[in-house]
């Protein structure tokens, strides 16, 4: 009876902190005003090659991989992770927003830069969907794979490539 107990206190337990890792909330400021990539040259695409993620289902990581790629820098969020079965996805639900002009420019985004960097950098994402109230961003791999004419999973293999995938976004006019 005593194991029973034991057993059921548990899984009970290891539930909480599983529900709790995944309604993290991210309350960092960060004082930038646009929803690109900003390149500082090859250390941060080291960083960002570095924080590669295998697993959707690791939200520590993701978190990790998104702050690093400036997902709080429109504000306040949570994650939402799609494990169950394919198309493995993953929704960035915002809160609040951190200026005044960042849900107009919500309403007229055509890219999200960070979207593409985490299919890139997540090995099994398939989708991601970025949400700010009633606004829905969603990026698809077919839809970033057109974009960069080719799998956008081989610029998640080295720090040149994810050069590359910036450059490719962020063209020298």
């Amino acid at each position: 009876m005593k194991n029973k107990i034991y057993i059921l206190l548990s899984v009970i337990l290891i539930s909480a902190f599983a529900i709790t890792g995944c309604a993290y909330t991210q309350k960092e400021t960060v004082n930038q005003n646009n929803n690109t990539i900003e390149s500082n040259e090859s250390k941060t695409f080291d960083e960002y090659y570095s924080a590669r993620v295998q697993y959707v289902g690791n939200n520590s990581e993701v978190i990790n991989l998104l702050n690093l790629l400036g997902a709080n820098d429109l504000g306040e969020y949570t994650i939402a992770l799609k494990t169950d079965k394919e198309p493995y996805g993953l929704t960035v639900q915002y809160s609040n927003l951190k200026n005044d002009g960042d849900e107009e420019k919500f309403k007229t985004l055509d890219r999200i830069d960070y979207a593409y960097f985490a299919l890139a950098l997540i090995d099994n994402l398939n989708t991601v969907d970025v949400n700010y109230q009633t606004l829905n961003y969603q990026l698809t791999m077919d839809d970033a794979n057109k974009m960069v004419g080719g799998n956008i999973k081989d610029y998640g293999s080295s720090s040149e490539k994810l050069k590359e995938l910036y450059d490719i976004l962020n063209p020298k006019d």
